[in-house]
């Protein structure tokens, strides 16, 4: 790549988690400034190999060594790593939903100025004025006091780099930077890594090379836990996966088409009803005067920029949020449940934060088993006929080859599949997908979008709140919302274009 001393060297190196090696042989080395992305499929060991170089994994025992240099001192252990390299990834930001770390924005930056995790001190009046001097450095000045959980993903994504540019970090590693942003917020962030690359060594991970920061100019392609090629100084094409083949997604479309959710008979009333429905978190409004209806064999697709409200609307059909006074949400279609439980036995849900919270120590069987009792891990066995649902929804998302895998060692994408399938097997009336294509790759995504016919075949409605166009096949309606509020809500127009009933309302 360059002459430069290395910040980093692998030799050889291996790692193994819980039993399963997720890298092999991996040789690297970093130089100072050179900005690097690492490429590959869902499953290939980029976040692994971000871990490695983060110090939070290690070598496995007699495979190879890995070291750093930081201001000219060789160092053969992780310990002053873990002072100058810093990460930020999905698993981070999801931490914070996980364990409730509702800190305002500005807190959350003071953690890092203070090196912790959490802020667990006053703040003195000169790391003050630092973390608001970050704050206003990366564009953050407005969001100083709103809470971390309120804030869109892009936002949360900028508060933490901000975050981990206290530490002063030699590294910073982006595990997917640019997952589950609109075209907007994408370009804010680019804007946001190219200011911070000045200071700081970046390596980035995502699926294509076009998702990458664009600073980037070395590119480390990854498949199956080994390094299949290099590309230095220009932007690499993407590495395909190679666990199912295109025929093999089309299989199980059709074996999915056979043997998906058992119909029922549907009423005729709207499944899901919402009247002037206000929300509030905190002191800030995040929706206002909702009105709409989900109505027998509709689909929508809901869209918006970050921040737009999408997520909350979601949460408002599944009763995790609740409307202020005056305002009313029902589901007469599914019999007007009248508890939460009842609600969720019939809508699915799968999101970031379904994700977070689901760190129990599981396989993949076991966790997509849970479903049938809508559980953190499996808490009873399986009858004859509950393990013959797992085993098909198992295929169907192409997930066989994981059963027995903890989950500890799968991808973001992976998990998101996994988590996917878990909802399967409740047989939802209705199913809500918040951006359900965070994390996967392309062939990943190709599978949840034949899985997603398939279940509207099945009769299962679909409420799914996505940044990407190539879904709306499955959809009959969109949804935008925008500030909050809807601004247009219409049915889609037919596959075949011409003619097709394009009727859209606008409020």
């Amino acid at each position: 790549m360059t002459s430069r001393i290395p910040l980093l060297s692998l030799a050889d190196v291996d790692v193994t988690i819980t039993g399963t090696t997720v890298l092999h042989g991996i040789s690297w080395e970093l130089p100072e400034g050179a900005h690097c992305g690492i490429v590959g499929p869902n499953g290939s060991g980029k976040s692994s190999l971000l871990g490695l170089v983060a110090g939070t994994l290690w070598p496995a025992p007699g495979t190879g060594t890995r070291t750093y240099t930081f201001d000219g001192r060789l160092h053969r252990d992780a310990v002053e790593a873990r002072h100058r390299v810093t990460l930020v990834g999905p698993e981070l930001q999801d931490r914070y939903a996980k364990w409730d770390w509702n800190f305002s924005a500005l807190e959350v930056v003071l953690s890092g100025v203070f090196r912790q995790d959490v802020p667990r001190k006053r703040a003195k009046p000169d790391e003050l004025i630092r973390a608001r001097a970050l704050m206003r450095e990366f564009g953050l000045g407005s969001l100083v006091e709103r809470p971390f959980l309120e804030l869109s993903r892009g936002e949360q994504r900028r508060v933490l780099i901000a975050r981990s540019m206290a530490f002063r970090p030699s590294i910073l590693l982006l595990d997917e930077p640019a997952g589950g942003l609109d075209r907007r917020s994408r370009a804010v962030l680019d804007k946001l890594v190219s200011r911070v690359a000045c200071d700081t060594t970046v390596v980035a991970s995502a699926h294509a090379t076009e998702n990458l920061p664009s600073i980037v100019t070395a590119v480390l392609h990854l498949d199956e836990g080994r390094i299949v090629k290099r590309d230095d100084g220009l932007r690499a094409t993407r590495v395909d996966s190679r666990p199912r083949t295109r025929d093999q997604v089309a299989a199980g479309a059709r074996t999915s088409a056979h043997s998906g959710i058992a119909g029922t008979e549907r009423s005729s009333e709207p499944l899901v009803e919402i009247e002037r429905a206000d929300v509030w978190l905190g002191h800030k409004r995040v929706l206002h005067d909702i009105r709409w209806q989900l109505e027998p064999d509709e689909h929508w697709l809901v869209r918006g920029a970050n921040g737009a409200g999408k997520s909350c609307f979601l949460k408002l059909i599944h009763a995790q949020l609740r409307p202020a006074l005056g305002g009313t949400v029902r589901w007469p279609g599914l019999g007007d449940p009248r508890n939460v439980w009842e609600v969720r036995r019939q809508v699915g849900f799968v999101s970031a934060e379904l994700q977070a919270a689901y760190r129990f120590p599981s396989t993949v069987r076991d966790c997509i088993a849970s479903g049938f009792a809508s559980s953190i891990g499996l808490t009873r066995p399986l009858t004859a006929g509950q393990a013959r649902t797992t085993a098909r929804v198992l295929e169907r998302l192409a997930l066989e080859d994981y059963a027995s895998r903890p989950l500890s060692t799968l991808s973001y994408g992976q998990l998101r599949r996994t988590l996917l399938a878990r909802m399967l097997v409740n047989e939802p009336q209705v199913l809500l997908l918040d951006e359900p294509f965070e994390g996967l790759d392309e062939l990943s995504r190709e599978i949840v979008r034949t899985e997603l016919g398939a279940l509207v075949d099945s009769g299962t409605q679909l409420v799914c709140a996505s940044h990407h166009s190539d879904i709306r096949t499955h959809f009959t309606h969109e949804l935008v919302i925008k500030g909050g509020r809807i601004s247009a809500a219409g049915r889609l127009p037919a596959l075949s274009g011409g003619g097709a009933d394009s009727e859209r309302r606008d409020s």
